[in-house]
């Protein structure tokens, strides 16, 4: 029997073999695999092996040839090769702003979709790793490590390698990751606040996908999540006789619509976000919400040795900058 012989990556050391192989055979199902794994149609080193088996870097796997062909099979129609092709072409480029061996931060552009699309972000940084060749992993795929809604722009970090992703997604569990936030919020907020609701996070309401509201409210409900923001008000102003103002908002956790929830329930929407109770405006985005900045844990082994920076700031957004130009907001 003809066997195929692929060699682990550094992003593959430590893994279980059926983790590595529901990737790389990502077309059939985890129960076909496992039989394989019985049969000896997949093998570690030469040698049969467990699906709990640990894979390391430069272990060689043996998979049977028609097991290839049977996954080549799910994934050769004409529709799917021709997106696979066409994904090599995007309309607008990667904005990249602090690059390493392990992450890649990118400043998103607004109504730009982080998965889903042809032209969406996971698809143009899976392009841009793979043009890289940086590892010959069988099993790691480049992916975002926090969440930044359509309309959100500004800074989002993708993994680059699986101690990046594993080390980014634990400190920002621990909130020793903070990201910041710009917004125009409606009406007159004077001194700093402290935020703490709870988002049903399973629950969406609404009539479409562009016109839709998480459920919140300021004391705990079934199966929600605390969701935690501090606000800084940074200066006010008036839009079209609307009182507003512009607001730096750190937010600690990471829920769904989180900043738009919240500032809603308070009584200080987004100027323009419609579907959470705020004024429609007409102007050439919806609402104003930037990720502006991204501080990480000082004094930390992995910042030091990868030449990663305590914070990545950007500037502020020229939309945002216009229309509080337009507002005539005067700053603390």
């Amino acid at each position: 029997m003809d066997f195929k012989i692929v060699k682990a990556g550094l992003n593959d050391s430590n893994r279980r073999l059926d983790k590595i192989l529901r990737i790389y055979i990502k077309n059939l199902p985890l129960s076909q695999i496992y039989k394989y794994l019985r049969k000896g149609l997949i093998k570690l080193n030469g040698k049969k092996a467990k699906a709990d088996s640990k894979v390391m870097q430069n272990d060689e796997i043996s998979i049977a040839a028609f097991i290839l062909e049977e996954n080549q099979a799910a994934t050769s129609s004409p529709e799917k090769t021709e997106e696979k092709e066409n994904n090599l072409l995007f309309e607008n480029p990667l904005k990249i702003v602090f690059e390493n061996k392990d992450l890649l931060i990118i400043d998103k552009a607004y109504d730009c979709l982080v998965h889903g699309d042809k032209n969406s972000l996971d698809k143009q940084v899976s392009a841009y790793f793979s043009s890289k060749n940086t590892d010959s992993s069988l099993s790691f795929r480049p992916g975002p490590l926090h969440r930044l809604d359509r309309k959100t722009s500004g800074l989002l970090a993708f993994s680059m390698s699986l101690q990046g992703a594993k080390w980014f997604s634990e400190n920002l569990k621990n909130h020793k990751i903070s990201k910041k936030y710009y917004s125009i919020l409606q009406g007159n907020i004077t001194c700093s606040q402290k935020w703490e609701d709870y988002i049903d996070k399973n629950t969406l309401e609404g009539k479409s996908k562009e016109f839709h509201k998480v459920k919140i409210s300021s004391e705990e409900i079934d199966d929600s999540k605390v969701a935690l923001t501090f606000l800084n008000p940074l200066g006010h102003g008036f839009y079209k006789g609307q009182e507003i103002t512009f607001v730096e908002l750190d937010i600690r956790t990471g829920r769904t619509h989180q900043i738009r929830a919240q500032s809603s329930l308070h009584k200080h929407p987004l100027l323009g976000d419609f579907a959470y109770g705020g004024l429609k405006i007409n102007e050439e985005r919806d609402f104003y919400l930037q990720a502006y900045k991204i501080t990480f844990p000082k004094d930390d082994a992995f910042v030091k040795s990868n030449s990663l920076p305590e914070s990545i700031q950007i500037p502020l957004d020229p939309q945002l900058e216009k229309i509080l130009k337009a507002s005539n907001c005067k700053f603390n």
